[in-house]
């Protein structure tokens, strides 16, 4: 829990008298490990503006997750509760991964049932740093559970529309549909370069395989996947986004195997 207070770097703030009304402008914390199963600080802050913010923090192994709930300030309540839905969120915590549900939240040893909440999201990027020769690759990985389905992706598509006006030259190395975890996407593998012999810009290699989603099913929702590097490192980032899309699984099925 120490670590965890002295990772957020603040302390609870003191009282502010604005115009006459007293809006405390500050933090109140409290600690939610037992709820958490993990070092955890509920902050909450009162502002001018007459907003009520709740703040999670959850110090898990190599990350701090933070969770978020704004809510109208009440002049006559308490700064800090633990009766909110942020809270009420873990009192659903399940060991385990079996028999899971299919609005569950992972956390390293078990998971959150029953949010109900559709316009959830999540998304990690990775990079590979220059080091000599070598050149940077990034990598990035987004997931959202919008509640329609997305219009079904066609990448170089709207690069096309831009490349001719910024005189822009477009080599596909790859296009079509590729199956991952049992969705199927497309995968389109590109090289933007100018046109313009003087121009400064370097060509640059996009790999990227993208799933519309089935609205609202989070079995099947918004899926994408993203590497980009200078055109030079062609070689290394293909063998990287085969290994990458190679491997590629969902949670569940990864637990199940």
């Amino acid at each position: 829990m120490d670590a965890l207070r002295k990772s957020l770097g603040s302390e609870a703030g003191v009282a502010h008298e604005i115009t006459g009304l007293s809006v405390r402008e500050r933090w109140d914390e409290t600690d939610v490990t037992d709820l958490c199963g993990f070092p955890a600080l509920l902050r909450c802050c009162n502002d001018s503006r007459a907003d009520h913010n709740l703040e999670v923090y959850i110090g898990l192994q190599e990350v701090i997750l933070r969770l978020t709930e704004n809510r109208p300030f009440d002049t006559c309540g308490p700064c800090l509760t633990i009766n909110g839905p942020i809270l009420n969120l873990f009192r659903q915590y399940r060991p385990g991964n079996t028999h899971v549900s299919t609005d569950a939240f992972f956390l390293s040893n078990g998971r959150i049932e029953g949010l109900k909440i559709w316009s959830e999201q999540a998304g990690i990027s990775l990079e590979r740093p220059p080091s000599g020769s070598r050149q940077r690759i990034r990598l990035r990985f987004a997931t959202h559970l919008f509640a329609h389905p997305c219009d079904p992706p066609r990448i170089t598509e709207v690069v096309k529309s831009v490349t001719s006006k910024y005189r822009i030259e477009l080599k596909i190395l790859r296009s079509g549909e590729r199956v991952l975890a049992g969705l199927k996407g497309l995968e389109e593998v590109y090289i933007l370069q100018p046109k313009d012999k003087d121009c400064t810009d370097v060509p640059r290699l996009t790999a990227c395989w993208e799933y519309e989603g089935a609205g609202g099913d989070p079995h099947r929702p918004h899926v994408e996947l993203k590497l980009s590097c200078r055109a030079e490192a062609q070689e290394d980032a293909l063998r990287m986004w085969d290994a990458v899309v190679a491997n590629f699984r969902s949670v569940r099925e990864r637990c199940a195997g």
